[in-house]
């Protein structure tokens, strides 16, 4: 990896990081598409190198849920075997898959993310309408008995970790709605559980997928290598740890409208660039 490189990395996880630290996602739905357009498509090696970046800012987060209390470990118990399970099946799928099918699953993905936030913001705005309150820490459903049976959060914890494992996404990006919507748990809780959850979930599926990089080929056709997305890790971790500490402080000060209209823009046109059969 040469310097011009490793600066674009640094760069991206920079901005990755950012974008997380103000909306509460993983740092990989910035970083694999964003890698992907600016260097090259490099779909295999992108997501064992996000499964890397998903270790540390779940770690970072798990931390912070922990020491404000906001970790229920008898809900994480009940999640975490079925989302390592279904990771190890997730990579092991991807492995199996085209760099390019992946492309184009995750672009899906992306499209689906800017149609979620899009009406996140509609029903906001809406409810301002509306005259009622619009604060998520403040409109939780309280009143809802949550539904924390084994096999409610297994299925949640399955689907979580095959979509983490398939296309190295943070465990979050599926389990918050999940827990939120299905469970019926107050979304402070979903987050801090889903961080917990993603912790053991992203040791698993980023050993698994990169020791089984010797296997794959890159998009030129040569064999792909650990030392490739450990190199990119290396590089993008750091300033993605940097990037979300200050988008987390951004996000108190920031209109929180105009945060998710430019995250909206940036999944739409990162979304069907991926989907493009045409690209360059």
């Amino acid at each position: 990896m040469g310097l011009l490189e490793m600066a674009l990395f640094a760069g991206i996880g920079l901005i990755a990081g950012l974008i997380g630290g103000l909306l509460g996602i993983g740092g990989s739905t910035v970083f694999i598409p964003a890698a992907s357009i600016i260097i090259a498509p490099d779909q295999q090696v992108y997501q064992a190198a996000a499964m890397i970046l998903n270790f540390f800012v779940a770690g970072t987060a798990t931390i912070t849920h922990h020491r404000a209390g906001a970790i229920d470990f008898r809900i994480v118990r009940k999640l975490v075997p079925a989302a390592v399970l279904f990771v190890l099946l997730g990579v092991g799928v991807s492995n199996r898959l085209d760099g390019t099918v992946l492309e184009r699953l995750f672009g899906g993905l992306l499209l689906i993310l800017a149609l979620t936030e899009g009406w996140r913001m509609w029903s906001n705005f809406k409810a301002r309408q509306a005259g009622l309150k619009t604060n998520p820490a403040s409109s939780e459903e309280e009143s809802t008995v949550p539904r924390t049976t084994f096999p409610v959060l297994s299925g949640i914890g399955g689907v979580m970790g095959f979509m983490g494992g398939l296309l190295g996404i943070g465990g979050g990006t599926i389990a918050v709605p999940g827990l939120r919507f299905v469970a019926r748990l107050p979304l402070r809780n979903s987050i801090a559980v889903a961080a917990a959850v993603t912790l053991p979930m992203a040791v698993i599926g980023a050993i698994y997928k990169n020791f089984s990089l010797s296997e794959l080929k890159g998009p030129d056709g040569a064999t792909l290598s650990a030392t490739q997305s450990i190199g990119i890790a290396l590089t993008i971790v750091p300033t993605a740890i940097l990037g979300s500490w200050i988008g987390a402080r951004l996000v108190h000060r920031l209109p929180l409208p105009v945060i998710r209209g430019c995250f909206i823009t940036l999944l739409v046109v990162a979304g069907f660039r991926m989907l493009d059969p045409f690209a360059p």
